[in-house]
């Protein structure tokens, strides 16, 4: 049986970009096969899989032949191209969050493939609701506006888009991203299954070798363009032989390697950061009273790191709002050192000099025409902190590894990299030398590897300057390797806290089984 997909020798180069971004990849993908692309950010995994339909800007100049059920793309017309896409192979865009029109509704952009390939004589409604039904969405949902949906059931109906026209094949780029690991679990067994019963060639884009080899039974790993490792996608996984697969498997940093554990002579005091009995209720649109925190009691020790992880909507981010003095509590009171959190402006301003965010995009969080020196000195001129800024703003960057500092102060936020701007959002935080982080998904959006060097420069500040840090988190992986415990939260309530290998080796609640059997793996971290 011949390939449904077949790429022979491809090279892709952009106009002005120097080096090709993919170089001579020869690949094959049959009725029914699953094979994942995996690597760092640049490597050209999105770049190769985009150019399978001639979805790259003018700029890229494809070499090579790409095969589609035996017809080469790169000679095809553009009535001819444009009759391939969505009918012969789909694409399900990386961020559902923006790739669905806000003021449309679902039912019309899941309809829209079908127009435009001459399909409008079916009925429409219910061939929407049947594929609604295939993703598991209501039929109801058709009326709704993405805003109105959650992230998961956005990424379902991209999903629902791509097998309108009944393609045979579909590239999903990176269909988990920032999805809490109960959804990654629901669309990674979605897509499981629509392979399965329907013989569809999936190719899946992501850095996560954990998703990828838990989805796909082959694996291609990318690097600097080439496909430096090909095989089964366990045996990649598990036994990788090349340098920059091994690196990706073993990413994440571990609180028991030497260089990030703590001297003997450090010892935790009292909790620095203290939650006791938090509520937080809000007044829904029709006057119904939402509880998203419910009673709760967490405390974060000097030097200590702890994981608060639950799905999207269990009051995580709120608690931690409540925690900083951005959210007033219903019930309860938040401490620090022993003491109340302040109400005045001035207090306020005095406590969030000693606790800092670090949000969770770093893209949103920094002005695009702002410099990085101007970034991170501005937490100083806010507090009003005026001797030798530049010396603070350049210790700050060297804190967050961004050396030699004085390379990165005129740079603007889109001249840096996903990893040099959660960076410089860190060093945002240092420039003001705070006790406590709270670090909201800090990795969320970050490749493998940079996830790997963020983590790592949590547990460095831990040791070289005494941070303590509330990582906030769906991923049990993050928690796994660089907590010292853990929280889990639970429709606003904390539902199981403890150390680490207590809660994640023997959990006692339900939902800590759910979330833990929903994790495509979870390695031993260094004892």
């Amino acid at each position: 049986m011949s390939p449904i997909l077949e790429l022979r020798d491809v090279s892709v180069t952009y106009r002005g970009g120097g080096e090709s971004a993919v170089r001579g990849v020869s690949l094959s993908l049959g009725e029914g096969e699953t094979l994942g692309l995996a690597g760092e950010s640049g490597c050209g995994k999105t770049t190769l899989a985009m150019s399978v339909l001639r979805l790259l800007p003018k700029s890229a100049h494809i070499e090579g032949q790409i095969l589609l059920d035996g017809e080469d793309v790169r000679e095809m017309t553009f009535g001819q191209l444009r009759a391939v896409r969505w009918a012969s192979a789909s694409v399900v865009f990386q961020g559902a969050m923006h790739a669905l029109n806000p003021v449309r509704t679902i039912g019309d952009q899941i309809a829209e493939p079908i127009k435009l390939h001459g399909r409008g004589g079916e009925d429409l409604r219910e061939r929407v609701a049947e594929l609604l039904a295939q993703v598991e969405l209501p039929a109801d949902r058709a009326n709704a506006y993405p805003h109105e949906l959650s992230g998961g059931q956005k990424q379902r109906v991209m999903i629902a888009m791509a097998l309108a026209c009944e393609p045979r094949l579909v590239i999903a780029d990176e269909p988990t991203t920032a999805l809490d690991v109960v959804v990654q679990a629901q669309i990674l067994e979605l897509m499981r299954r629509l392979v399965a019963e329907r013989g569809i060639a999936l190719v899946m884009i992501s850095h996560d070798l954990s998703v990828l080899s838990a989805s796909c039974a082959q694996l291609a790993v990318m690097y600097q363009g080439r496909v430096v490792e090909h095989g089964p996608a366990r045996q990649v996984m598990t036994r990788p032989q090349h340098e920059h697969s091994k690196a990706l498997a073993d990413a994440f940093p571990t609180v028991g390697d030497p260089e990030f554990r703590l001297t003997e002579s450090a010892s935790r005091g009292p909790a620095l950061l203290a939650a006791e009995d938090i509520a937080v209720d809000f007044r829904g649109r029709s006057g119904q009273v939402v509880h998203a925190v419910r009673g709760v009691d967490l405390a974060v020790e000097e030097q200590e790191i702890v994981a608060l992880v639950g799905q999207s909507g269990s009051g995580k981010t709120t608690l931690a709002r409540t925690l900083l003095g951005l959210q007033q509590p219903t019930r309860g009171a938040v401490r620090y050192d022993g003491v109340p959190l302040p109400t005045s402006t001035a207090g306020l301003r005095e406590y969030r000099r000693q606790v800092q965010l670090v949000l969770q995009d770093p893209t949103g969080a920094l002005n695009p025409r702002h410099t990085v020196y101007e970034a991170v000195a501005e937490g100083l001129r806010i507090h009003g902190i005026t001797d030798d800024e530049r010396g603070r703003v350049a210790a700050a960057l060297e804190a967050a590894e961004l050396r030699p500092a004085e390379k990165f102060f005129g740079r603007l936020p889109q001249e840096l990299s996903g990893g040099q701007r959660q960076r410089v959002v860190i060093a945002g935080a240092l420039v003001l030398e705070p006790k406590v982080l709270v670090a909201d998904e800090p990795v969320a959006s970050l490749d493998a590897t940079v996830r790997g060097e963020i983590l790592a420069l949590l547990l460095r500040l831990r040791v070289e300057r005494g941070l303590s840090t509330l990582v906030i988190t769906h991923d049990l992986g993050l928690a796994w390797n660089i907590a010292d415990r853990v929280a889990v939260m639970y429709r606003g309530e904390l539902v199981e806290v403890g150390p680490v290998e207590q809660v994640l080796l023997d959990p006692q609640h339900d939902y800590t089984r759910t979330l833990l059997a929903a994790v495509p793996s979870v390695e031993r971290r260094v004892a």
